[in-house]
């Protein structure tokens, strides 16, 4: 199960979930870049994909990447440890961005169940924005009032056709859609400044 974007951030009770693996990346909850983890319940054998040494178990070729498998383990510990203090505080920061964007542009739409606390992870939010001249700088905008947003996710940022998944939810293609990502180190006065920012790109175009 591809649980890179829980880990860190809900709970998984091995014993009660139904699946072979579940996996997680190191960066996903403030840990170093470059290592993740897969956790298999052994009922299936994965062949490695390096071949070499057989001091890792015959899983790979090669050392293992110790310091940062230190880095992960205690960024994970920390994660756990703080879990429910966090996810309160992001939660709302997602609410607040949900809140201003809806005040500022009302035209605004969020893609699937992504505004419903219940249905949708509380670190991300997927927007699409009204169909404009500026949407197809509007990433570029951002970026350059120091505001970083996705247009995707990370495994999909060089593909030049549209989300399959926007698709398949029957998103407008003429809207630009965007993804906002929260954490612990946001702030609300960053939610605010980045609310205030994409709707005065909006205003400006509508003059």
């Amino acid at each position: 199960s591809d649980t890179v974007q829980t880990m860190g951030h809900y709970r998984h009770h091995l014993q009660q979930l139904k699946v072979d693996f579940i996996v997680g990346s190191a960066h996903k909850f403030h840990g170093p870049k470059g290592v993740g983890f897969i956790y298999s319940n052994g009922s299936v054998k994965v062949p490695p994909l390096i071949h070499g040494g057989s001091q890792e178990r015959n899983m790979r070729g090669g050392t293992e990447n110790v310091y940062g498998i230190i880095g992960l383990a205690k960024a994970l510990e920390i994660a756990y440890r703080d879990m429910d203090q966090h996810q309160g505080y992001i939660q709302g920061l997602k609410d607040r961005m949900i809140s201003k964007l809806t005040a500022q542009l009302p035209d605004i739409q969020f893609n699937g169940n992504s505004a419903l606390a219940d249905k949708s992870l509380y670190t991300v939010l997927n927007v699409s924005l009204p169909p404009s001249d500026i949407t197809e700088m509007l990433l570029f905008n951002l970026d350059i009032n120091k505001i970083s947003a996705s247009g995707g996710s990370a495994c999909t940022s060089g593909a030049n056709a549209g989300s399959h998944v926007l698709t398949a939810l029957n998103c407008d293609p003429e809207r630009g859609a965007i993804r906002f990502s929260f954490s612990k180190y946001n702030t609300p006065e960053e939610i605010d400044y980045a609310a205030e920012k994409l709707a005065g790109m909006y205003a400006k175009v509508s003059v």
